[in-house]
């Protein structure tokens, strides 16, 4: 009885052992995969909404594999001089593909000008895939621009490639003061 009590105890001391040695590993793993998401991702907390600016189109876009056409006219937006630590602008496009060509995928590429700014995040092209046939397909994507000094105009243009038709589509930015 002594026997197997000891050897019961020796069997959950090793045991107790490894659940520690696992948990210390998938720690050590969690935390090392945070640090590389962390390194890959852009945070704006605690933003308040300034204004917002909508542009639609409802006409015909062709576009052509490779070469880029404007979506929207350029939108100038004002970062106002009461938002003493800057802007923060969310873009968001939204738009209607025709897919006609093979490979079916359109790009999405933004583009924000002004006063010395960062690139957009998280990148200024963005793919976004049709359907391998003729067919209506609406997609949509966001875009930050960080560290739009006060008092300072930026300049937000959207422009679209692909194979085949771009139809309705919806531009909407939204300035927020830090």
């Amino acid at each position: 009885m002594k026997m197997r009590i000891g050897s019961l105890l020796v069997v959950g001391v090793a045991v107790a052992i490894c659940v520690v040695f696992m948990l210390s590993v998938r720690n050590a793993s969690v935390e090392a995969a945070n640090d590389s998401v962390a390194a890959q991702s852009q945070q704006a907390v605690g933003l308040k909404l300034f204004q917002t600016s909508i542009n639609t189109q409802n006409d015909l876009l062709p576009l052509i594999s490779n070469v880029f056409e404007q979506a929207f006219l350029p939108t100038a937006v004002h970062c106002p001089m009461i938002a003493t630590n800057g802007c923060t602008l969310r873009i968001d496009v939204s738009c209607v593909f025709e897919d006609t060509g093979y490979p079916p995928s359109e790009t999405i590429n933004v583009s924000v000008t002004g006063a010395s700014l960062p690139p957009v995040d998280p990148d200024a092209s963005v793919s976004v895939d049709g359907v391998p046939q003729i067919n209506f397909d609406a997609r949509s994507f966001q875009w930050v621009q960080r560290s739009v000094p006060a008092g300072a105009t930026a300049t937000v243009s959207v422009q679209v490639e692909g194979n085949g038709s771009a139809f309705d589509r919806t531009e909407t930015i939204d300035v927020f003061r830090n």
